[in-house]
C-alpha cells in the first residue's frame, strides 16, 4: 500500500479512534471468550430482529470514518491533497479504496467470522443483507470523499479548550503512541489477548498446571517487545534531557513502573478478571509476572539494545525463564531478582 496513504489517512484514524479500539480489544478479547463470540454469532443470525443491531451500528461507524477524514482534508497541512480530485476516476479509486478498506478491516475481519454462522444457521439472506449493506456503506463514504474533493472547503473554525491539563511525566508513553504508532499498540494489545485467551482456554481443558499459565504470560511479555523498543528509543531521543535532572532513584523507578503498567494495562485486567471470580487466587500472581517479565525486558533493552548479540541474549533469556518455570522455581525469585536489577539501573548518575 501507498505509504503516504497510510501516513496521511490511516494512521491519523487509528489516532483519534484508539479509545474505541481500545474498548472493543477490552469487550471483544478480555470480557469476552471465544466460545462467547461463537453464541453471539449464532444469535445474531437466530434472531433477525438483534441482526438489525449490525447495519445500525456499521452505518454510525461510517459517519464517524467518514467525519474523520473530511476534517483532515479540511486541514491547513493537506490542502495540497485536493489535487486527487484532477486524478483519473480509476486512480482516484484505487487511492482512496486502500485507504477505506484500510480503515474498515478490524470489521470487515469480524464480519467475515459472522458469515460463518450464516452459512451454518442457512441464514442467507442475512448474510446477503449484511455485506449488501456494507458495500453500500463502503461506496457512500467514497462517493461522499470524491464529492468533498471536487467541491470549494467550507471554512473551519477551531476552538480551543479551556482547561489544560497536568499529566504524570510517565503518561507521556502513552500520548507518544497513541500519536506515532497507533496501529502497532492495536497489533501488540490484539496479539497479547489472543495469546492469553489462548493459554486459559487450553488450561480449562484440565491437562496442564498452573506451570503452562507462567509460559503463557512470558509469551505475552515478549509481544511487548517492539513497545518497549519504542518506549527505550523515545526515552534516549526526545526524553534524553530529563536524565540530567536531579532525580533520585526512587523517582525513576517510580517512573519505569509506572510507564511499564501503561503499556500492559489491556493484559493486566484480562488477568485480574480472569483470577478474581476464579477458586484459584493464585491467577492474579500471573499479572505480577508479567510485569515482572517486561522489566527484565526493559534491563535488557536498555543495556544490550545496540549489541549485535541482542537477538541471542533475549532467546537465552527466554529459554531461562522457560527452564526455571519448568523446575517450578518459586515466583518470589523472579520478583526480588528483577527488583534488586532494577534497582541498581535506576541509581545510575544519566541513566534510567
Amino acid at each position: 500500500m501507498n505509504k503516504v496513504a497510510i501516513l496521511t489517512f490511516v494512521r491519523p484514524f487509528y489516532q483519534k479512534t484508539l479509545g474505541f479500539w481500545a474498548v472493543i480489544l477490552l469487550v471483544g478479547g478480555v470480557l469476552m471468550e471465544a466460545k462467547q463470540h461463537v453464541l453471539l454469532g449464532r444469535f445474531l443470525f437466530k434472531n433477525p430482529v438483534a441482526f438489525g443491531i449490525v447495519p445500525v451500528l456499521l452505518l454510525f461507524f461510517s459517519l464517524i470514518h467518514l467525519r474523520i477524514q473530511q476534517d483532515l482534508l479540511r486541514r491547513m497541512d493537506y490542502l495540497v491533497f485536493h489535487q486527487l480530485g484532477l486524478f483519473p476516476k480509476k486512480e482516484l479509486r484505487l487511492f482512496w479504496s486502500q485507504i477505506i478498506l484500510s480503515n474498515y478491516s478490524p470489521i470487515l475481519t469480524y464480519f467475515l467470522f459472522l458469515s460463518y454462522f450464516a452459512w451454518e444457521q442457512k441464514a442467507f439472506d442475512l448474510g446477503l443483507y449484511l455485506w449488501m449493506s456494507t458495500l453500500i456503506l463502503l461506496g457512500f463514504t467514497y462517493w461522499k470523499i470524491r464529492q468533498t474533493l471536487h467541491h470549494p472547503l467550507n471554512e473551519v473554525l477551531v476552538t480551543r479548550p479551556a482547561f489544560r491539563w497536568a499529566f504524570p511525566r510517565f503518561t507521556w508513553i502513552l500520548l507518544s503512541l497513541r500519536q506515532h504508532r497507533p496501529i502497532l499498540v492495536l497489533l501488540t494489545k490484539a496479539g497479547g489477548l489472543l495469546l492469553l485467551n489462548g493459554f486459559f482456554y487450553s488450561f480449562q481443558s484440565g491437562g496442564y498446571d498452573w506451570r503452562w499459565l507462567q509460559f503463557g504470560v512470558l509469551c505475552v511479555a515478549y509481544v511487548q517487545l517492539p513497545l518497549i523498543f519504542e518506549k527505550s528509543e523515545k526515552e534516549l531521543t526526545q526524553q534524553s534531557w530529563t536524565l540530567a535532572l536531579p532525580l533520585s532513584w526512587k523517582n525513576k523507578l517510580a517512573y519505569q513502573m509506572g510507564s511499564l503498567i501503561l503499556l500492559i494495562i489491556p493484559e493486566m485486567f484480562f488477568l485480574g478478571w480472569k483470577g478474581i471470580p476464579s477458586e484459584n487466587p493464585e491467577n492474579l500472581v500471573l499479572a505480577i509476572l508479567l510485569l515482572v517479565f517486561i522489566s527484565s525486558l526493559q534491563l535488557l533493552v536498555y543495556r544490550k539494545k545496540e549489541s549485535s548479540s541482542f537477538p541471542n541474549l533475549a532467546a537465552g533469556m527466554f529459554f531461562g525463564l522457560f527452564l526455571a518455570i519448568i523446575f517450578s522455581v518459586p515466583w518470589l525469585i523472579f520478583v526480588f531478582g528483577v527488583s534488586f536489577l532494577f534497582i541498581h539501573q535506576s541509581n545510575r548518575a544519566f541513566g534510567y
